[in-house]
């Protein structure tokens, strides 16, 4: 709209002086008439082109702008992505870490306290994983645990969270599951991996081993992961290839829950689950 006015009134001059020069050279003869039509035109022509250019430099300079603030823009999105897998993620399994694992087990207790929300939380090892890497080398125990962790993913569902918290031990958040529905989990993820074997002098054949807990209202996630880990070496001792359940002992009347260790009771063997 600015431009078209701009453009008028300068038609409008033109012409108007146009006319004045053709008035006072009234008695002039062709040529006059032609030069001074020529010497008008250009005379409308040049400043519009002059304007012209003057109000689109803003305009390209504003879409360079905006064309420099989205590329930005993007640049920030792909370093904030980047940032935050380094800062939830384990590169060598390609899962969640620890640290990310205690923020969402936070998430899952809270939302428990709130209402009738239930979870489970499982440690698993890769039973062999030592062996392999003494037999075999680190590199070769790295790929075991990239395949398992490749298992475990599709042995869950998309709800359920898995993050590495070890060399070789891995952390579920078994979201709506009960305690026996964690053990039917670890047994279809046992029934997967059983296919993974180690060639070499010895073939080694994968298993592991499960501890499980459920949330009990008390419980820090720091707790919990300890829990789990005292129910997995029970079911290490037993024979590994196995699941235990922990047995949870609330803190006493008056007692905080992050001192309630001396409650904590070690599972007994009807608490350990062979796998089928």
């Amino acid at each position: 709209m600015r431009k078209s006015r701009i453009y008028l009134l300068l038609a409008i001059n033109t012409l108007v002086l146009y006319g004045l020069v053709l008035f006072l050279l009234r008695n002039g003869d062709l040529h006059q008439f032609i030069i001074i039509g020529i010497t008008m035109a250009l005379m409308m022509i040049a400043p519009n082109l002059v304007i012209r250019s003057a109000l689109n430099s803003p305009n390209n300079e504003a879409e360079e702008s905006t064309k420099a603030l989205e590329a930005t823009r993007e640049e920030l999105a792909k370093v904030k992505a980047n940032l935050s897998s380094v800062t939830t993620l384990d590169e060598l399994a390609g899962c969640y870490n620890e640290a990310h694992f205690l923020e969402v087990l936070m998430q899952h207790s809270a939302m428990s306290i709130r209402g009738t929300y239930v979870f489970t939380m499982t440690v698993l090892q890769v039973d062999q994983f030592s062996e392999i890497v003494d037999k075999h080398g680190l590199a070769s125990g790295n790929e075991v645990l990239q395949l398992y962790t490749r298992i475990v993913k599709a042995a869950l569902r998309e709800v359920d969270i898995t993050a590495r918290l070890g060399a070789d031990k891995f952390g579920l958040i078994l979201s709506g599951a009960s305690e026996d529905d964690g053990v039917m989990v670890i047994n279809r993820i046992s029934q997967l991996i059983s296919q993974i074997k180690v060639a070499g002098d010895e073939e080694i054949l994968i298993t592991n081993s499960g501890g499980i807990t459920s949330y009990h209202g008390t419980e820090t996630p720091e707790q919990m992961v300890e829990h789990a880990n005292t129910a997995l070496d029970f079911a290490i001792e037993q024979g590994r290839d196995r699941v235990a359940g922990y047995n949870y002992v609330p803190p006493e009347e008056g007692q905080e829950s992050d001192q309630g260790s001396d409650n904590e009771a070690e599972p007994g063997p009807g608490q350990d689950e062979e796998k089928t």
